[in-house]
């Protein structure tokens, strides 16, 4: 349908196709499609475009212009925004609510395959937990789609975020998932509110962030399976920059660089996009004879090490009779195959703590002193889970 080309219809009618466009603008603005200073297409190109009357536009371009998005000049097309970074204070709210005892807990829709309770539920108790007893309450917003699958959705993360200034949050904890489509909106939630980034540092925006010490628990994984007798360890990953990804990397090679130069083995396998039907670098080398392949995998995440461990198994190969394997993160206890994932595991009750623990020093430097504190950076400790997909190669008497 149309969003309106109709002479005949009600204030109700005007007003909720006022509302989509200006919802379809606003979308397009904060999503980055038009950047600061851009212009916007003219009044009569916007009717064109969506198929709508002059009058619901021009109300829309006015609550995009009090929002602040959008400036008007007379006889100009409109302006897109920009966001002065110098000015000392702004309305605590672009309604100018008075902040509520809420803090927004943002993060990925948990994933079918998470077994007990998942790693979202268990950061919001941690969060909970803390923040009770400082009378706040945790809120949990869904990004709508489980992890590694809302990267496509930057104007979906954009209206999440702008939603929780509108309605009053008083901070909010983000895990990002759409690394840097967002920044400009980010830095104005962390201008108005404590914003505390989780898992995932994002470049550009100087907020406290919690994570877990990544380098330091593929280390530990990877001198585990030495220790059993693992000397050609491959790597499974992903090829992205996120401070997690890389950190983790690290931790390997490190691991690595220890053996002595006799026994030296590094391999480092990037894994494809979509998981495609076929890996021909993975099945090439997985398919060399026993005493030539990988006789242990580390993966990046828990996620990778049940997709490592089906393509095994399609190859003829057994975890851990053939392959040991290691995954990372503790949200998926089992395999596919019945064995329990060796795997590093997340504090996610201490990482949701911490979080809340910034989110009150934040809040309370900003009501006593006025500004925002300097940025902390936590780093909450791994602890490897040994289950049975690692196998040992030592002799036994």
């Amino acid at each position: 349908m149309p969003v309106a080309d109709q002479d005949q219809l009600t204030l109700q009618g005007v007003s909720n196709f006022t509302r989509e466009i200006r919802e379809r603008l606003r979308d397009q603005i904060l999503s980055g499609n038009y950047e600061a200073g851009d212009r916007l297409p003219s009044e009569r190109e916007i009717c064109v475009e969506l198929r709508a009357n002059r009058r619901a536009v021009r109300s829309a371009l006015e609550l995009l212009e009090r929002e602040g998005l959008v400036i008007r000049r007379p006889n100009c097309r409109p302006i897109v925004g920009a966001i002065d970074e110098s000015a000392p204070e702004e309305p605590p709210l672009t309604g100018g609510q008075k902040l509520s005892n809420f803090v927004a807990l943002m993060m990925w829709h948990a994933d079918p395959r998470e077994e007990d309770r998942s790693g979202r539920e268990r950061i919001f108790w941690g969060m909970n937990q803390t923040l009770g007893r400082a009378h706040y309450h945790t809120v949990f917003i869904d990004l709508g789609e489980p992890i590694g699958q809302a990267a496509d959705e930057p104007s979906q993360e954009a209206a999440h975020l702008q939603y929780a200034l509108n309605q009053g949050f008083a901070g909010v904890v983000f895990y990002c998932c759409t690394h840097d489509a967002n920044i400009e909106l980010m830095r104005k939630v962390n201008r108005q509110v404590p914003l505390i980034l989780i898992d995932r540092k994002v470049y550009g925006i100087e907020a406290d962030y919690v994570g877990i010490a990544n380098r330091e628990g593929t280390y530990e994984a990877t001198r585990y399976l030495q220790k059993l007798g693992h000397r050609r360890i491959a790597y499974l990953t992903f090829n992205e920059s996120l401070n997690t990804v890389q950190d983790r990397l690290r931790g390997y090679l490190e691991a690595m660089a220890e053996l002595d130069r006799s026994e030296y083995y590094e391999l480092v396998l990037p894994m494809p996009s979509g998981l495609a039907d076929r890996w021909p670098v993975a099945e090439s080398i997985f398919g060399l004879p026993a005493d030539q392949r990988p006789t242990a995998v580390v993966c990046v995440n828990d996620f990778q090490a049940v997709a490592m461990q089906k393509r095994l198994e399609a190859m003829g190969l057994d975890v851990p009779g053939d392959i040991s394997l290691i995954g990372c993160d503790d949200l998926i206890v089992r395999l596919p195959n019945g064995v329990g994932l060796t795997t590093i595991a997340q504090p996610f009750e201490e990482i949701g703590a911490e979080a809340a623990a910034l989110f009150l020093r934040q809040a309370h430097s900003r009501k006593t002193v006025s500004r925002k504190p300097d940025c902390v950076n936590v780093e909450c400790r791994t602890k490897l889970v040994v289950r049975q997909s690692c196998k040992s190669l030592l002799a036994v008497d």
